[in-house]
């Protein structure tokens, strides 16, 4: 499965955001996770905020996201959107907020 990662402020709270395209299943994920200020590693899951969202269709993880008020960069949607029309789902993909990105991984 596909992974892009973005870092990301939820009401001025540091979260890292992991969206991503999963091939066997044909569906779209997304994980929230806080992040610590002091470590910048994440140390919960962001179940609270009740993710919802259809994973056949990445439009509704963006609605969401956009819902609450979560920006990240416009390179995640392409690329997510490549990754379906491709099938590529062997992949981890580091996107910052100024638009670069950077393929960690890929098999």
């Amino acid at each position: 499965m596909s992974r892009h990662i973005v870092d990301a402020k939820f009401e001025d709270h540091p979260i890292r955001v992991t969206v991503g395209f999963d091939r066997p299943s044909n569906s779209f994920y997304l994980h929230i996770g806080w992040v610590s200020a002091r470590t910048g590693s994440v140390f919960a899951y962001a179940a609270d905020l009740k993710l919802a969202y259809d994973p056949s269709d990445w439009r509704t993880i963006r609605g969401f996201l956009e819902s609450q008020r979560i920006v990240v960069p416009e390179s995640v949607w392409t690329e997510l959107a490549f990754d379906r029309a491709t099938g590529r789902g062997n992949r981890v993909v580091r996107h910052h907020a100024d638009g670069r990105m950077k393929e960690l991984m890929a098999w």
